[in-house]
């Protein structure tokens, strides 16, 4: 037997092996289909009994996770809120003011601001608001008839005109005058 019919022999041989190596699979692709979404059921099915058993304590720590950036979230809020800007004339009050948020829906609409204030003395009188803009300019006013006991606090609310946009206002300043004392 001559190399060149050995040569072409092994070569032949090669090819049908490499042939039938990469022959198609006889599977149908419907079958190929219905395999294929088995496997995913599978893996759905897997990853299903993995939360029925560990599912609470990962709920709970992605819950705790939340609370904390909700948290993070209000103390920013907070932090970049409306400036408060106090006279002097509350200092000698007794009074002080340490939250100013947006009127809460009560018994009737407010458009306007809640004051939380603290009085360390008796303090009777008038406190007035005023609201002004990231610019500086006054876009409201608005006064409330005051009444505290020592080491007394309330929410006062200051009503203001409905042109007036809440969400412009970026700081709030505080002056008290003390009520008239009869016989004064």
């Amino acid at each position: 037997m001559n190399t060149s019919s050995a040569s072409l022999r092994l070569a032949a041989c090669l090819i049908g092996i490499a042939l039938a190596l990469s022959a198609c699979s006889r599977q149908t692709a419907q079958e190929k289909g219905t395999e294929m979404a088995t496997e995913k059921l599978d893996i759905a099915t897997g990853v299903g009994d993995a939360l029925q058993t560990k599912g609470a304590a990962a709920g709970e720590s992605v819950a705790a996770g939340v609370g904390t950036v909700i948290k993070g979230l209000e103390r920013g809020v907070l932090k970049s809120g409306r400036e408060i800007v106090a006279d002097k004339s509350l200092q000698a009050a007794g009074l002080s003011i340490t939250r100013v948020q947006e009127a809460a829906p009560g018994d009737k609409p407010t458009h306007g601001f809640d004051a939380y204030v603290i009085a360390s003395a008796p303090a009777a009188g008038t406190l007035r608001m005023l609201a002004f803009d990231a610019l500086g300019k006054e876009i409201g006013r608005a006064s409330v008839k005051v009444e505290l006991g020592a080491d007394a606090s309330s929410y006062l609310s200051f009503p203001l005109a409905p042109q007036v946009s809440l969400g412009l206002v970026s700081k709030v300043a505080f002056a008290f005058q003390a009520a008239d004392k009869p016989g004064a």
